[in-house]
């Protein structure tokens, strides 16, 4: 099966990979995290990441600043750094008020967990003001581990928007068809 997975997530950078090299933008792709990188990751939040997650991280460890659709395709070391303001978020009681949030009509509210946050979610992609898609390892009733919730800092967690991390990236590549890059520095919805 990990190879299923890894040729399907290399299957789907290569279609970015392609769609960058065609702008002139190869460079915002950041170069392949380390194992020891991944498993410091992994070590730090406290899971283990999907192996898609983590051939993709083998493949590229991020992008630079507002260089995918979503903003920044995070990091290992982002990834930790980002799940940690949200799950410190959570330790100090900031969403206590908001715990029962009301989901948007594009939610399946059976597959997420309840609550504004969950430890069970780890940062994928930011957009700089708390917004940014989310792995969730720790789905409701009717949710699969794996998929791809939609955080926005205003109105909580929605989605699922993405079955697992390979539809993801699909769905970035269907996303990047409607950017632009800017001065040679980063991308714009066009």
């Amino acid at each position: 099966m990990p190879g299923q997975v890894g040729e399907a997530v290399s299957a789907a950078w290569e279609k970015i990979e392609t769609w960058y090299a065609e702008q002139d933008a190869s460079g915002f792709l950041l170069p392949p995290a380390t194992p020891e990188e991944i498993a410091a990751a992994e070590k730090e939040l406290g899971v283990t990441l999907p192996e898609p997650v983590r051939v993709s991280l083998l493949r590229h460890n991020g992008t630079l600043s507002d260089c995918w659709p979503g903003g920044t395709l995070l990091s290992c070391a982002e990834m930790v750094r980002e799940t940690g303001i949200w799950r410190e978020l959570l330790d100090s009681g900031d969403f206590d008020d908001v715990a029962d949030f009301e989901a948007d009509e594009n939610s399946d509210v059976r597959a997420l967990r309840r609550g504004w946050w969950n430890t069970g979610w780890i940062s994928l992609d930011a957009d700089g003001s708390g917004n940014g898609a989310v792995l969730d390892l720790d789905p409701g009733v009717d949710g699969s581990c794996g998929q791809i919730l939609d955080m926005d800092h205003e109105v909580g967690p929605s989605g699922p928007t993405a079955a697992d991390f390979v539809a993801y990236l699909e769905g970035q590549l269907e996303d990047l068809e409607d950017c632009v890059v800017v001065d040679g520095t980063y991308l714009e919805t066009a």
